[in-house]
This record gives structure tokens, C-alpha cells and sequence, in this order.
């Protein structure tokens, strides 16, 4: 627990002279004011820095000033480009002392875990994300009136074989990814391990240990923001979009997660998953469709979520099973025995995201949803393998981001129970990416031109 005090005390010791506050936008992007450590007092702390809200995409010009409410306990110390600075996390208030700001996506993550304890399930829900992404030479994109156009420049150029936990000389990004982890370390994020992932063009993964669920998405917002910025560093480019490159793996964000009392995960049961295990998956896929417009909310995650490439299309859950939508890992510890959502990727807002996925959770236990009786499973065989008529029986993922937001504006009560989300924030949130579909709909898309332009 940091005090402003100690805080002071440790700019000190480091020789500090610049503090850095961030929050997160409505569609989960970083934004950040920096100040001189010489402002940084006690009243600021309590007080917070003014800014615009509408800048931030949650409010309109008129009412828009908003302040930013250092959380201490965030604070780390942060290094860009050789400029170390203490960095603090901040939650979004009303101006003019009139409270926190509903539709703050990390108020709302707060709200589920504070909801959860008092439903007296669990006393907390532990997440673990793991995080893929492709690392560039260079990246050029651009889109105008009378151009759009974009070029990937791979270290790599051979395809064809996979590039799982390759070893040097192969793999060509070690050195990297140790540099972001040991950043992270420092950082005191818990990094498990990472490797190079299966795609053969710079696809690389960092997994993490378990940590809360505000935590986690705080935790989240790091890892990418600390990825990006050592690419940089490298001379290369990173990113987390789901399908950066046609006929290759895209990048998921599996998410693991368990209900814990006592220290001890409560989804465990004689070495297998326990009745509330089930009534968890099962709120989570009886609310698949609509969770997806909150954990996969950009038009590329739907170019993700195609048969084939480990990315699951199906509302299922399996043991070990990596085409089901919810895999039970078989190697888990009777303490750490939980579940992973894999059809989840680093294009959502975290705070939203895993708040969603908690109050689906919590949706099927308080309803008696019990996921084997719901027919959601166990599927323990590749369900790409199985015929049209079998594949029709089961539920389907979305194919695009127009109907994930169809089916959260038809279902999102289990959201908003408890307070946890508002229902003007979810209507915001639709109203928000429907702008991007249209966006995207009004322009030709360059393919258009090969299939088009000479009719």
C-alpha cells in the first residue's frame, strides 16, 4: 500500500522528475497527462487533474469536464525511451466534487468484484490473460478518399511450418520478449513465461500469473502499452489486432479464470470441476453472443473467429479441447482449477470485458445454469471436424460485429444487475461501434478493386 508520502519519498530515492497519471478511453486505449514531480502534492492527489471527457469519447462537449483521481496503489515506475517517470493509474470522476463517474470503465470493474462479495459466492475472481501478438520490421497503413492501402514487413519470411516455441536462430524475437518481461517484472507484474507463437511471421506470446480482476485489466493496459513501446525501442512495431495477416493465426487474448474463497480456487471438485465450475460456463455461453460485443468489439475480431485457426467458433465447453469456445485445462492445480474463454482478443476494453464475463458467471449460478444440462458440452473432439449437420446443432459465435451489438442490445439485464454496468453506458458503448461499422461500411475496401474495378 502506497501512501503520497511514501510515494514522495520513493521519487526521491529514484530521482524522479515527472509523474505520469493514465486512464482509459471509452474503447480501451491509454491516454496520460504528465506532470513535473514538483506539482506532485498531497491536494492533487485528493483532488485530481481536470480534463476533457469528450476526448475521451464518454460524453458529448457540454458536460464534459471530468478529473482524474490517482489510484497510489498503481503507482510503478515506468521507463520510455530511457525517461524513467512514476506512473499512476487514475479513476474518472464528475468535476466539482460531484463523485465518481458512473461510466468509468475501472468503476465498473470494481463494481463486479464488489458484487460478487456481496452475493456471498466467492471472496474473489482471479484472472490470468494470455496475450499474443505480431511483431514488425515495419508496418505502413493509410486510408484516404482515393487510397487505402497497407504493407506488413515480417523479420521472417518462411510459412511454411509452424513456429511454436521455436528456438533461436529461428526464432529472431528472444531477445525482445525478454526485454518486455523483465520491464514487467520490474513493474511487479507476475510474468509466467512467453515463447514465439505458431505463426511463423512474428507471432509471439506472454502469459501472466493470476491476479483480481481490476488488477488484471489494469495489468492488461501495461503489458500492451510496455509490448508496444519496447518494439519501438527495437526498431520494429507491435500489435495486438486480432487478424493482422490473410491465412494466419490471429491473436487471441485467452483468459483464465476462477471464483476463490479461502485462498483456494471453489471450481474444484475430487480433482475435476464442481457443480458451481458448471453453473459459471453455463451463464457465460447462454450469454456468449452478447458477452462477444464487449470481448471481441472491433470488425477484425470477426476476422478472427473463423474455423480453423484455434480461434473457436463454437459456444462449447471441453477438457483440453482448444476448438471449444470455454477449455478446461487439465493441468490445473486442485487450487488454481479454472476455466478459459478463448474466444476473447486485446482489442476490448478490459475493464468492461472481464466485468462482463464475471457478471455472466455470476448470471448462471444465481439462475441454475448448469452447462452440461444446457447441452453446452463436455465436446472433447475437434469440433472443425464435425459435419454441417452436427455443427448446425451447436451455438455459433457471431460472424461479425453488427450482430454481437444486436444481441447485447437484446441481452444485457444480467449486466446491469447489482449496478454494476448502467444502462445508458451499454446503449453508449452500442452507439460508439456502430460509428466504426459505418465508418468502416462507407469505405471500398481495397480488395473491392481486384473484384470490381473492371466489370
Amino acid at each position: 500500500m502506497f501512501s503520497f508520502t511514501s510515494l514522495k519519498e520513493l521519487a526521491t530515492q529514484e530521482k524522479i522528475e515527472f509523474v505520469d497519471f493514465k486512464a482509459t478511453d471509452l474503447i480501451g486505449c491509454w491516454r496520460h497527462i504528465t506532470i513535473p514531480i514538483s506539482r506532485f502534492t498531497q491536494h492533487l492527489t485528493e483532488n485530481g487533474i481536470p480534463f476533457d471527457g469528450s476526448n475521451f469519447g464518454y460524453t458529448n462537449v457540454e458536460g464534459s469536464d471530468m478529473v482524474l483521481r490517482p489510484d497510489l496503489n498503481t503507482a510503478t515506475i515506468v521507463c520510455y525511451s530511457g525517461e524513467r517517470v512514476l506512473s499512476l493509474i487514475c479513476d474518472i470522476h464528475l468535476a466539482e466534487g460531484k463523485g465518481p463517474f458512473v461510466s468509468d470503465p475501472r468503476a465498473v470493474a470494481r463494481r463486479a468484484e464488489q458484487f460478487l462479495i456481496s452475493e456471498g459466492i466467492a471472496e474473489t475472481v482471479m484472472m490470468s490473460a494470455e496475450f499474443e501478438f505480431y511483431v514488425f520490421s515495419q508496418a505502413d497503413y493509410n486510408s484516404n478518399a482515393i487510397e487505402a492501402s497497407y504493407t506488413l514487413s515480417p523479420m521472417n519470411k518462411h510459412t511454411e511450418r509452424s513456429f511454436y516455441h521455436i528456438c533461436p536462430p529461428e526464432d529472431q524475437l528472444f531477445a525482445l520478449r525478454n526485454e518486455i518481461c523483465r520491464r514487467l517484472e520490474r513493474m511487479g507484474v507476475s510474468v509466467k513465461y512467453h515463447h514465439h507463437e505458431a505463426g511463423p511471421l512474428g507471432q509471439l506470446e506472454i502469459e501472466l500469473g493470476f491476479d483480481s480482476l481490476l488488477r488484471m485489466a489494469d495489468t492488461t493496459l501495461i503489458v500492451k502499452n510496455t509490448a508496444r513501446n519496447v518494439a519501438v525501442e527495437f526498431g520494429l512495431t507491435a500489435t495486438f489486432m486480432p487478424k493482422p495477416i490473410l491465412g494466419e493465426n490471429g491473436n487471441g487474448m485467452h483468459v483464465h479464470q476462477y471464483l476463490a474463497s479461502k485462498g483456494k480456487s471453489i471450481f474444484e471438485k475430487d480433482g475435476g470441476l464442481s457443480e458451481l465450475g458448471l453453473l459459471y460456463i453455463g451463464g457465460i455461453l447462454s450469454h456468449g453472443r452478447s458477452l462477444l460485443a464487449l470481448t471481441n468489439p472491433s470488425t477484425n475480431s470477426y476476422c478472427r473467429l473463423v474455423p480453423g485457426y484455434e480461434a473457436p467458433v463454437s459456444l462449447t465447453f471441453g477438457e483440453g479441447n482448444r476448438s471449444a469456445a470455454i477449455r478446461i485445462p487439465s493441468y490445473a492445480t486442485p487450487q488454481q482449477r479454472r476455466i478459459e474463454l478463448r474466444t476473447v482478443d486485446a482489442t476490448c476494453n478490459p475493464y468492461l470485458a472481464y466485468a462482463g464475463m464475471l457478471m455472466a458467471g455470476i448470471d448462471g449460478i444465481k439462475h441454475n445454469l448448469n452447462a452440461e444440462k444446457l447441452g453446452f458440452g463436455p465436446y472433447n473432439q475437434d469440433l472443425y471436424d464435425l459435419s454441417t449437420e452436427e455443427t448446425r446443432k451447436i451455438e455459433q459465435v457471431p460472424d461479425n460485429l453488427a450482430t454481437a451489438l444486436s444481441a447485447l442490445e437484446e441481452d444485457h439485464d444480467y449486466l446491469t444487475v447489482g449496478g454494476v454496468f448502467d444502462v445508458k453506458q451499454i446503449a453508449h458503448w452500442i452507439e460508439a461501434k456502430k460509428d466504426e461499422l459505418n465508418q468502416i461500411r462507407r469505405r471500398p475496401h481495397p480488395y473491392e478493386f481486384s473484384l470490381y474495378y473492371n466489370l
